[in-house]
């Protein structure tokens, strides 16, 4: 059994048909414990209000005893997890964090509904933040995604690790048909990153 919580981005609703609803659907199916929240005001959210909530979702998890404790975040739902992680507002860490196609910054910064406080990929502590709260990290992105202009490479320095490319996969987002994921579920299970390259 995984403990596995599943964070969606901006103006997500979690619509029939989604692949984080899939998936969720999916890992019940298969004997595990699914969070799977609506954070407040996805057409306008505040990061410091869905901060709230990831803190209470994880520490939620806490409280079931056994399995391993996962996160898979979607777009703003990555930044969310990596500010977290930087305020330290987690109480114990995940055994495994997803971060699927997670914006740049600077794109996040021109979107006057998005608000709170941005991410800074500059910032020195950031790399020791994502690490200590994530005891394996891995972040997956397209090659032709609207919301990376620079490309997910400039996550690479900023979280010392070498993000996975999926090519022509977009924004992984709904309304650019990205449905089923059929290796998100199996990295679930074997923890192998080369799984998410399945669709």
């Amino acid at each position: 059994m995984k403990k596995v919580l599943i964070h969606h981005g901006w103006t997500n609703i979690r619509p029939s048909g989604h692949w984080a609803r899939l998936a969720a659907a999916e890992l019940r199916n298969n004997g595990n414990q699914v969070w799977y929240p609506q954070f407040p005001d996805p057409d306008t959210p505040s990061t410091d209000t869905w901060q709230e909530l990831l803190r209470q979702e994880a520490n939620m998890m806490d409280e079931v005893q056994g399995g391993e404790k996962i996160a898979i975040c979607h777009s703003l739902g990555t930044t969310n997890w990596l500010i977290a992680a930087k305020n330290n507002l987690f109480d114990t860490p995940f055994d495994r964090v997803l971060l699927v196609a997670p914006p740049d910054p600077n794109k996040l910064s021109e979107t006057d509904e998005i608000k709170g406080s941005p991410l800074d990929l500059d910032d020195p502590e950031l790399t020791a933040s994502a690490h200590k709260w994530a005891k394996s990290l891995t972040v997956i992105a397209s090659d032709d995604d609207q919301w990376l202009p620079r490309g997910v490479g400039i996550y690479a320095p900023a979280l010392n690790l070498e993000p996975l490319i999926f090519p022509g996969a977009g924004h992984f987002s709904f309304d650019q048909g990205w449905g089923h994921w059929a290796g998100l579920s199996k990295w679930v299970e074997s923890a192998n990153p080369q799984d998410l390259m399945q669709r």
